[in-house]
């Protein structure tokens, strides 16, 4: 069978696609995801190092080597700046050292890039309570306890606040339901004798201090057994 000769064009295709598949070029999409293998491995690199100094941040915090700890967040920080723990958790050891203001931006950041955490709400709660902005300390305190309605420590800030507000009969819910989620909330029980004693409950108020006396007395925390003991001889006398 004669053959068929090639024309000069077909020769030059014909010859650069067996060139292409020589070199390779054919199977570009091995080489995308390749490529795309690279990227994860980088992402996951880069997350080891954040967890790593991180964690080294949080031990500092634990050895209350404040600064420190502001330190390693700010690195874990810069590593990751969507990394929402390492803001609350700078926000706490700022907050520690006096640095009341930017402790409030942590927070506030930390909210920003996960507004799923009660522990934000609570912790930044916690904070504008001490600068007084109480109606903003109670927002978050909400905010905590819509995400997660378990938190005794929570119901028990806000109660606080209530009190301080003079709105007795919301602090004595609060109060209850912190003692109901910790029956071995000390303070509870003292907040709920005084909001007791200011709505003339007073036998309550008298059972109440009773029990926060005890409890503080097994904690070893004598200086308020101390207080609920003076509030027991008043009412007693």
């Amino acid at each position: 069978m004669p053959t068929i000769p090639l024309l000069p064009s077909q020769l030059v295709v014909t010859t650069i696609f067996n060139s292409i598949e020589s070199l390779g070029f054919c199977n570009i999409a091995g080489k995308v995801f390749s490529d795309e293998q690279a990227e994860s491995r980088q992402e996951a690199n880069l997350k080891v190092s954040t967890k790593k100094v991180y964690a080294q941040g949080l031990k500092h915090l634990e050895q209350e080597d404040l600064q420190g700890a502001i330190n390693k967040f700010t690195a874990a920080i810069n590593i990751n700046p969507h990394f929402a723990s390492a803001y609350n958790d700078r926000g706490v050891a700022r907050y520690k050292l006096g640095y009341k203001q930017s402790a409030i931006e942590d927070l506030t950041t930390a909210i920003e890039l996960n507004p799923y955490r009660a522990k934000y709400y609570s912790n930044r709660g916690f904070m504008l309570t001490r600068l007084k902005d109480y109606t903003a300390a109670i927002a978050d305190y909400n905010s905590a306890l819509l995400l997660n309605p378990n938190l005794a420590q929570a119901y028990f800030n806000r109660g606080a606040i209530r009190l301080q507000m003079e709105n007795s009969l919301a602090a004595l819910a609060d109060f209850e339901s912190a003692i109901r989620l910790d029956r071995d909330l000390a303070k509870a029980y003292f907040n709920r004798g005084v909001t007791r004693y200011k709505l003339r409950e007073v036998q309550g108020a008298f059972e109440d201090f009773q029990k926060a006396a005890g409890l503080f007395k097994q904690q070893g925390r004598m200086d308020y057994y101390q207080d609920a003991v003076s509030k027991i001889r008043k009412l007693w006398y």
